[in-house]
């Protein structure tokens, strides 16, 4: 169980950043075991079970921006969100947990003179990834090499898993184009970086959106790094966060 109070807890859905709002979060991890009990079995049998996690997190009514409200309402009918959890909040470097999820309880507290509560619960059905938050721009206007974090290397047994969150549709004027990779390397020098994720284009007519990309492992490199690229004659900025960790299969 990992559990995180008060300003330093960062708090995505998909391409919302409700980290203003979120004042507790708490992430379990579970595997119920399943009985495969036969019927001339002398004692109950059990196997280990499907890996799952729960995200509990703790927030105010907003509907304001950033609408976590009008933003959670919809999730109630929507399937496989993407959340992330960050303890140490939105700062480059920080680890945190990401899965998709279904939302499974929306209670609203509202008591006399205290503020309007709004708990979330979300429940994944697979491992949840642990990464890092290598990545996080407001106004990208140029191509850029982001800084190279320690994530570790994925096993065999492992995906590396990376997310690509657009906060906002793009600002200023023109044409451009914004095409986000992730590369890995054996350290932390640069010259010898290898491309193993490359996210969808982004242009002057997209609008907030996340994409998750995956890569099946073994990758030995053990340092990461985020490279967006801009082209075009235009005048647009993009506002990106981007995570990478890994999970088993």
């Amino acid at each position: 169980m990992v559990r995180t109070h008060a300003k330093s807890v960062a708090h995505f859905v998909d391409e919302f950043d409700f980290s203003g709002v979120s004042n507790s979060a708490q992430l379990d991890f579970s595997e119920t075991p399943g009985d495969v009990t036969a019927f001339a079995d002398t004692h109950a049998t059990f196997v280990e079970g499907k890996a799952t996690f729960q995200f509990n997190v703790q927030g105010l009514f907003s509907t304001a921006t950033p609408n976590y409200d009008g933003e959670t309402f919809i999730d109630l009918t929507s399937t496989q969100r993407q959340v992330g959890i960050y303890p140490g909040g939105d700062t480059e470097g920080n680890f945190g947990y990401e899965g998709r999820s279904n939302i499974t309880e929306r209670p609203e507290v509202a008591e006399t003179a205290s503020a309007i509560a709004l708990n979330v619960t979300w429940l994944g059905d697979q491992p949840v990834v642990r990464g890092a938050l290598i990545y996080k721009d407001t106004a990208v206007a140029a191509t850029e090499n982001g800084t190279k974090f320690q994530v570790g290397a994925v096993g065999a047994t492992q995906t590396a898993v990376g997310v690509l969150r657009l906060l906002s549709a793009p600002g200023g004027a023109g044409n451009n184009d914004c095409v986000v990779t992730i590369e890995s390397d054996a350290d932390s020098s640069s010259g010898g970086e290898t491309t193993r994720l490359t996210f969808t284009t982004l242009n002057q007519a997209s609008t907030a959106t996340h994409e998750v990309q995956e890569a099946a492992g073994a990758f030995t490199d053990t340092w990461w790094r985020a490279v967006v690229t801009i082209s075009g004659a235009g005048t647009r900025t993009f506002d990106l966060v981007i995570t990478l960790g890994e999970r088993e299969t």
